[in-house]
């Protein structure tokens, strides 16, 4: 437990570690990612990065929480705490989140952490970090607000075609949380890859996030943490496009998603996404993210299909430190000509 004496509008700020289970009591009342969810964290664990879950403590008040891992990464590179997202707070305030960063940060240094990566996976506000010894970063996520006060989501004309195209060839959907379907995801992950590297000429990892892998997949379906949803048509019995998304408490993420050739061809997967929201729709949930766009030459067509789905841009930040400790605070000056050689796009 770490006491922070000077924070400007937290007084006595505490950081608490807490097992799992006391941890995910009272998370329903802050607005939380489904990064930092139990479930996800715990899907992520492997033997040098186990979770680490932490209550932001005021006055005997919780003001805020997070979950990640805590990585040991030997003497190259020391122990590191890694987040998937901000810390989770009742409400959206920037006092609020930066006071949770600093009590944060000081955490770290009482560990003997070298460096704390924050993501912006799912994020759950549009706050900037702005506590000395973070770097901010920014990216952004499109989300479908699944109950707008309109009544109807902005769905585009070209997807409407591409839904009609696909019911005219008998397109079904199905949901599943059957561990056997990760091998159809990753080879349909890999024809997504090769269809895009042969239009763009770039290259990535389908599994785009540190340690998720077919393994950590698997543990999600365990875990309950998340499904899939599947079309093919004129039930030809063949997945022909194939989702994962995770969902807890009326929140969706849409992970990973895969498609072959018959599916871009017949709309399969427009078809999908559209059926999928819907679905959501009726059962009531607030949000549906599609997630964010690949930085690619591809990019921009990704986020018009995104957009076509009714998902709105969200800019969104993470942040990161440099080495913490000595020595490896040495090594900071290559940390940051690396930024400003990225910033620049030089590497």
């Amino acid at each position: 437990m770490v006491d922070i004496t000077k924070s400007r509008d937290y007084k006595d700020l505490l950081v608490k570690e807490l097992d799992k289970d006391k941890w995910e009591a009272n998370i329903g009342e802050f607005n939380y990612s489904l990064f930092i969810s139990p479930e996800w964290v715990s899907s992520m664990s492997f033997a040098h990065g186990s979770p680490v879950f932490l209550d932001f403590v005021d006055a005997d008040r919780v003001i805020g929480k997070l979950s990640g891992l805590f990585i040991k990464g030997g003497k190259a590179l020391g122990n590191q705490l890694f987040f998937y997202a901000y810390p989770a707070i009742r409400t959206n305030q920037e006092s609020l989140l930066n006071a949770c960063m600093k009590a944060l940060l000081a955490y770290a240094k009482n560990r003997k952490v070298q460096r704390i990566i924050v993501g912006s996976y799912d994020q759950q506000n549009g706050i900037k970090c702005k506590v000395k010894g973070f770097i901010a970063n920014e990216r952004y996520e499109y989300v479908v607000d699944l109950q707008p006060e309109s009544g109807k989501i902005a769905f585009s004309q070209n997807l409407k075609r591409n839904v009609k195209k696909a019911q005219k060839q008998g397109a079904t959907l199905a949901e599943s949380e059957d561990p056997k379907l990760v091998g159809r995801l990753s080879a349909l992950l890999n024809s997504t890859l090769d269809k895009r590297a042969n239009k763009y000429g770039h290259k990535y990892n389908p599994f785009y996030l540190p340690y998720l892998n077919p393994g950590s997949v698997e543990r999600l379906l365990a875990n309950k943490a998340g499904r899939f949803y599947y079309s093919g048509m004129n039930e030809d019995g063949v997945m022909h496009c194939l989702l994962f998304n995770l969902e807890r408490d009326g929140k969706a993420f849409n992970l990973l998603a895969g498609s072959d050739e018959l599916s871009y061809q017949n709309g399969l997967a427009s078809w999908l996404d559209y059926s999928i929201i819907e679905l959501y729709r009726e059962k009531g949930q607030s949000y549906y993210n599609l997630g964010g766009g690949t930085g690619d030459a591809g990019s921009e067509g990704l986020e018009r299909s995104k957009q076509s789905k009714g998902g709105v841009k969200k800019i969104v930040y993470g942040a990161t430190t440099n080495f913490l400790l000595y020595p490896h605070k040495l090594l900071n000056p290559l940390l940051n000509l690396g930024r400003f050689l990225k910033k620049l796009k030089l590497i």
